[in-house]
């Protein structure tokens, strides 16, 4: 079987573009939850929620037999970037130390 580089890379570019459509759709759902969080005073960050989704991504890593730090370190930059927005839409700042 004959490797075309080209081709690899234009599908890479395919599922680059369906992993920022997963992002986007994960930051619509981000907004719902800030709605909700605003509207029944709750605080931006849940500590417990973001343990559970970093465990979640290790073990779906580790099911696909990538490194299980590959995907705690998706789980923070995902919970970053939620948090971003979270913040963004609420007008609120937190402080993370």
């Amino acid at each position: 079987m004959s490797l075309d580089l080209d081709q690899i890379r234009e599908d890479l570019d395919s599922l680059n573009n369906e992993i920022v459509d997963a992002v986007e759709k994960r930051m619509d759902l981000v907004a719902e939850v800030a709605e909700y969080k605003d509207e029944n005073d709750m605080q931006i960050v849940d500590e417990e929620r973001e343990e559970q989704v970093k465990q979640e991504f290790e073990r779906l890593y580790q099911e696909k037999s990538l490194p299980e730090d590959g995907g705690r370190e998706l789980a923070e930059l995902l919970i970053a970037t939620a948090i971003d927005k979270e913040e963004q839409m609420l007008g609120r700042k937190i402080d993370r130390d």
